[in-house]
This record gives structure tokens, sequence and C-alpha cells, in this order.
């Protein structure tokens, strides 16, 4: 091997050799200095080729590197953006990748809108605040080659220098306050649909390299189906979103229609009891929560409750019109609500809500049925007031039996057949200057109990459905006592089938009534029964048996059904003046045998039959009784005890 050779092999060697410790560029250069000063100019021509070569194999491993780290960015911006977020948060990804892997100054996205325009929507990098939500007009942006074709990208090392029209000719303004010179923009396509571009720009001059370009390529096609998938997320929360309201929504309607329906039901029951006007606006104010009035047809004040702004009448007017050709209700400019009043088409009037201090308003159902409730009970009072005074003077001419009788029982028949069922009457006398309010309490009671009801100077007829005369005479007492704040006496009796049967009961009443005063028990209420023997007396048909079975009754039953002797101990007690010795001899038995039936009548008759009051009326029994089992050789044996 000759010297030239070895020269060779040993140079060739050392290039590798820095191949291999990835040596710098100036240790080639040293290389091709020692060629020059040991060697002839072949070998430094071969020096020099090596050094060339070497260099291009150092660049094809930096470029390999570097699309290793390209690649690895890539990969690592696709993880990221596969993670579902909301579409500005992805497009802030997607710039800030842009930049950190294409080392500009600067990434922008800008997104195409329906109409053709487009918005700059982020930007990193960016210094300007003309940058984000900068519009482009439509036309602006330069269209595809041809139809169903992609833009293609462009860059431009100099835009400030360039003389052409690019496509960045459409951010001229962006680019001046940001002071960019070279820009790169790519297309963003999602299924062969263009949405927008994705810029790189640097403020600089830079010539883009075929893989820079390409890693923005790839990047833009995977920022494209970013983009559209966190619009369709976007989409899938929003519609979300609004099921979420339809269903609140409806479960709020639901809840409402519930609350209506139930409120409706409670309403029109009240109506039927005889509730009036004022009691139902009072109620619906404390239900509602607000001020409530009552306008009739004609625009006048019916009722109302609470403090309610005065309205404009022509708003008003107008406002009612709309409301009752809606069947809906309509608001005022002050906030309160109209409300239409109609039944069968017939307007009778408006409801006027204004919501309380809380603002707070309740669901236009709970509104139209309180609304409806209202018109219904204006009907049915303009109605009851009608056949309330029919009724009345059928009432009148049963007490007094002015007309002739068979006329008065033809009406009764004709207006009231449920006389035929049992009916108390109340005789009440309220003692109260107030007349006016004595007659509408009575028009008021007699409704809400399916009554009738008369005046008669300063006292009440009341007629009512049922067989406690006791009982409706004290409710109408402590009733009218109540309303009035002055005592009230009343008598009453019953109960009493048909017209004549009501006329006995009604002087009966009045006859109570009459004691009751003249005994000084102002302020009482009793019926012929609380009476006593006077009950009897009073009476038109003077009830002997019926006042011996009520004072006598236990004690003769006891007697019939066990074979005893309490009537005849009860006797012989009051005929000892009290005495259990004296009558023990009368009646010729043990004293203690008398001390035990006397213990058994306490326990039929109460602890108070040894009271003067009942005493009497026990003895008057006991002497009716037998005078009547004198007259009647049949002994006198009680209903309950002759059903065996």
């Amino acid at each position: 091997m000759t010297g030239e050779d070895s020269h060779t092999d040993d140079g060739a060697l050392r290039v590798l050799e820095l191949l291999a410790g990835e040596a710098p560029a100036r240790a080639y250069d040293q290389l091709v200095a020692r060629a020059r000063t040991a060697g002839p100019a072949p070998h430094v021509e071969r020096a020099e080729r090596a050094r060339g070569l070497a260099l291009e194999v150092n660049a094809l491993f930096e470029r390999r590197s570097r699309r290793e780290a390209e690649l690895a960015a890539l990969v690592d911006a696709a993880r990221d953006l596969t993670r579902p977020g909301s579409l500005d948060a992805t497009l802030r990804l997607i710039t800030r990748r842009a930049r950190l892997m294409t080392t500009m100054d600067l990434a922008a996205a800008v997104l195409l809108d329906e109409d053709g325009s487009a918005t700059l929507t982020t930007a990193d990098g960016a210094v300007s605040a003309l940058t984000v939500g900068y519009r482009i007009a439509a036309g602006a942006l330069p269209a595809p080659a041809g139809p169903g074709e992609r833009p293609a990208p462009f860059w431009t090392a100099d835009h400030l220098a360039d003389d052409r029209t690019t496509h960045a000719t459409a951010l001229d303004e962006v680019l001046h306050a940001e002071s960019l010179q070279a820009v790169l923009g790519v297309p963003l396509c999602a299924d062969d649909r263009h949405i927008g571009y994705l810029y790189a720009a640097s403020r600089g001059i830079h010539h883009f390299t075929p893989d820079e370009i390409a890693l923005m390529r790839s990047l833009a096609d995977l920022a494209a189906t970013a983009i559209q998938s966190a619009r369709l997320l976007e989409g899938i929360h929003t519609a979300n979103a609004e099921l979420a309201k339809a269903g609140s929504r409806a479960r709020a309607s639901l809840g409402d229609a519930l609350r209506a329906g139930s409120v409706q039901d409670e309403l029109v029951q009240l109506v039927l009891d005889g509730i009036g006007l004022d009691a139902l606006l009072a109620r619906a104010a404390a239900e509602l929560g607000g001020s409530l009035a009552v306008r009739g047809a004609a625009g006048e004040r019916l009722a109302e409750l609470g403090r309610m702004p005065r309205p404009d009448p022509e708003e008003l007017a107008r406002v009612r019109l709309n409301a009752a050709a809606t069947g809906v209700a309509c608001p005022l400019s002050d906030g309160t609500w109209v409300l239409p009043l109609s039944v069968r088409s017939e307007d009778v009037g408006c409801l006027l809500f204004h919501p309380g201090a809380d603002g707070g308003t309740p669901g236009e159902r709970v509104l139209l049925s309180y609304a409806r409730t209202v018109a219904l009970l204006l009907v049915v009072q303009r109605s009851s007031a009608v056949e309330g005074r029919v009724r009345d003077d059928l009432l009148a001419d049963l007490t007094t039996w002015e007309a002739p009788p068979e006329r008065i029982v033809e009406r009764a028949r004709a207006l009231a057949a449920g006389l035929q069922r049992p009916h108390v009457l109340v005789v009440a006398d309220a003692h109260s200057p107030a007349s006016g309010l004595v007659e509408n309490w009575a028009a008021a009671y007699a409704r809400r109990h399916r009554g009738m009801k008369t005046l008669q100077g300063d006292r009440v007829v009341l007629l009512l459905p049922g067989e406690d005369a006791a009982g409706a005479a004290a409710l109408v007492r402590a009733d009218l006592a109540a309303v009035t704040g002055a005592p009230v006496t009343a008598g009453a009796s019953g109960p009493a089938r048909g017209a004549e049967a009501v006329h006995r009961s009604y002087r009966q009443a009045v006859r109570c009534l009459e004691a009751l005063t003249a005994l000084g028990a102002t302020g009482r209420s009793a019926d012929d029964r609380d009476l006593g023997f006077l009950g009897m007396l009073l009476s038109d048909d003077h009830d002997v048996p019926g006042f011996v079975e009520r004072t006598l009754g236990p004690l003769l039953e006891h007697d019939a059904e066990r074979f005893g002797n309490l009537v005849e101990t009860l006797q012989g007690w009051f005929s000892a003046a009290g005495s259990p010795t004296r009558a023990a001899e009368i009646l010729y038995v043990h004293p203690n045998t008398v001390s035990r039936r006397l213990e058994r009548i306490t326990q039929l008759l109460g602890r108070d039959w040894q009271h003067p009051d009942q005493a009497l009326e026990l003895q008057l029994a006991l002497r009716l009784h037998r005078a009547r089992a004198a007259l009647d050789p049949v002994p006198a044996v009680p209903p309950s005890a002759g059903s065996t």
C-alpha cells in the first residue's frame, strides 16, 4: 500500500469518527485545513468533498431529528385535542400548539361564519387588542380553485415587501398592528367542509420550508376535527340545557296544573257552601300574596283587598278587552295582571291582581282558577238573589199564613220540594240597630246552609234543614252575636215536614222566644223541649206523652224491662219530702233498698235530678203519668220497651 493510499484511508476514517461523534462543522473545516497544509491538491479536493458529504449527512440527521420531534409534538397535540372541552378552550389549545411547534411569534385561528364572512377567534402571542375578534368581510378571503376542491395553503416570507395580492391581504390591519412579516396560512377542513384557517406568523423575515408547511397542514387537519367535535359537544350541551329547561317548564306547568285543579275544586266547593266575595278575595290574597280587586261588567268596583294601584282607565279598558278576547291574563304597565271574568261567553267583569312586595307571581293557571271562581260566584250571587227573594217570600207566607192556605201549599210544592225533608225553624232577636247588617248576615247564612230566611221587624226567621232544633238555635245565636256584637236570643222548634208543619213550628218557635224573654233569659237559645213543661204548655198540640217520655223515659224503660220499682220509689221519695227513711215506710221496704234505688235513679237521670227545676218537672211528669194510668186501663209502655 502506498503512502498516498494510507493517507486517504486515514482521512476517511477520521471523517467517520467525526460523524459518529456528531462533531460540529468547524471540525470538518479543521480537517480540510490540515489537508491543505500537509498534502497535494488531490488530497485537498477529497477532504473538501468529504466535508461536504459529512455536512449533508449531519443536515439529514438534524432534519430527521426535527421531524421526529415535530411528529412527537403532533401526537401530543392530537392527544390533547381528543379531550372534550369547550370551543374556546379547544381554539386556545390549537393556537398555542401551532405557535410552539412552528416557533413563530404568533398563531391565530380564523373561523368562517354562516354568511361567508370570517372572525379571528383566538390568537396566541398577540400584543394588539385589534387581533382577537377581527372581522373579515365575505369575499376578502380567496375562494378555492374550483368547486368541491379544498383551499390551498399560502405563505409569504415578507408580507410587507410582497407586491402580490395574497391571502394575507385580508389580514393587513392585523399584520400591521402586530408588526408581522412572514405569514403561513393553512385551511381548516373537516368532512370535506371548509371551516376556516390556521395561521402562523413571524415578526421577522422567514422562509417557510416544506416540512414546516406539511407540519402546519397536519396540525390543521387535527384542529379542524377537534373544532367540529367541540362544536358538536357544545351543541349537545346546549340541547341538553334546553331539554332541562323544557323539562323544568313542563314540571312547573304540570305542578301548576295540578295545583290549579286542586284549588279549583276547593274554590267551587266554597262557592257551593255560600262563601262571600270578600271572603273569597281574602283567601286568594293569602294564597297568592298580593292585592286583588273585582270590577263589574261596567267597570264598577265590586270588591277590593290590599293596596291596589289605580290603573289608567283607558289602558285598563284596552287590556281588559284583550284579556277577554284571548282568555288569558294580560299585564298593565304598572305590573297589575288583568284576568277576564266570563261565564258561557257572558262578560261579567274582570279580576285585577297586583303582586306583593316580593314580586312573586303565581302560575297563570292558578290565577285563572280564582278568576273562574270569582265569575262563578258573581253569577251564583246574581241568580241566588233572585231565587232568594222568591224563597223568602214563600217563607214569609208560611209563617204569616196570610194567603189562602191551598195557594201557599201549592207554592211550597212548586218552589221548595225539599220541605218534605225534616227542617227546623229558628226565630232570633238580635237586639241590634244595624238592620242592614243583620239582613246581609241572614241572607248569607241561609244560602250557606241551603235554607230560607225572612225578616219580621227586628226578628230573623230561618228555616234550616235538620232535626236538631236546639243545636240549630245555638249556632244561629252564636254566629249572629259574633257579627252584630250584641246579645242574641233565639227560640226554635222542629223538626217539621210540609207547609202546615212549618207554620206550626214557627208559632212554637215564637212562643219559645217570648218565653225566654219573659223568663229573663236574654242572650240564650232553646227549643220547646228545652223549656220542659213550659214547652209543653206553649206548644199547639200539648204533647203530654212526649213530655212524660222525655222526663221519665229512662225510669219507665228500666221498670218495663226489669220489672223494677224506680218510678214508684221516686214517687215515694217526693211524698216523703226527700227522706229515705220515711220513703221506706211508705213503700214498705228497708231504707237500704230505697238508697240503692235512688243511686240507680241518679245513674239513669243524672246527678242534677234533685235540682229544684228538674225536680219540679219530674213531679209534674209523675202526676201526669199517674193520671194517664188511671184513665187508661192498659199500662203505658214506652215505645222502646214495647218494640221487643
